[in-house]
């Protein structure tokens, strides 16, 4: 499920888009939050060896690691894009508050939650922040919020 139902949708980007070339392992669809897969060490020390089809990606399995979000739908095993700086309409996953970090968050539908961290310990979801909230938004899958993606 992607983190807009309208796919990949960009307000901004700074005007340097930073969006990076794979090759998709299984279907993806424009608004995937996708994670790198596959084998280990598959680049070289040199940029000769380097091939867009050494970095595979597929959805996210949890809320810990991602790498973007997929700005054009491919099928599997063929070549996607994948932003990681830029400015989206994203589905929150929780209640956000405009300037809070977030986080990806995976499952039936995926989307973006607040990450907090209280005096000592983590309050809300744990991962790695990714970006922070324009916007504010409530939680739901039909709600949304400006995001300032930071990957």
């Amino acid at each position: 499920m992607v983190v807009n139902t309208l796919g990949y949708i960009p307000i901004a980007d700074g005007e340097v888009p930073r969006i990076y070339t794979a090759t998709a392992r299984d279907d993806l669809a424009a608004g995937d939050l996708v994670v790198a897969s596959g084998a280990a060490a598959s680049v070289g020390s040199g940029v000769s060896s380097y091939a867009t089809s050494d970095v595979i990606v597929t959805t996210i399995a949890d809320s810990d690691v991602c790498n973007g979000v997929v700005t054009i739908g491919a099928t599997s095993g063929n070549i996607v894009s994948v932003a990681t700086r830029g400015t989206i309409l994203a589905r929150a996953a929780g209640i956000i508050s405009g300037g809070q970090q977030v986080i990806p968050v995976s499952g039936t539908a995926q989307g973006f939650a607040a990450y907090l961290i209280g005096s000592a310990t983590v309050t809300s979801q744990t991962g790695t922040p990714v970006g922070r909230a324009r916007t504010t938004s409530a939680s739901g899958t039909a709600l949304y919020f400006v995001l300032d993606l930071n990957f």
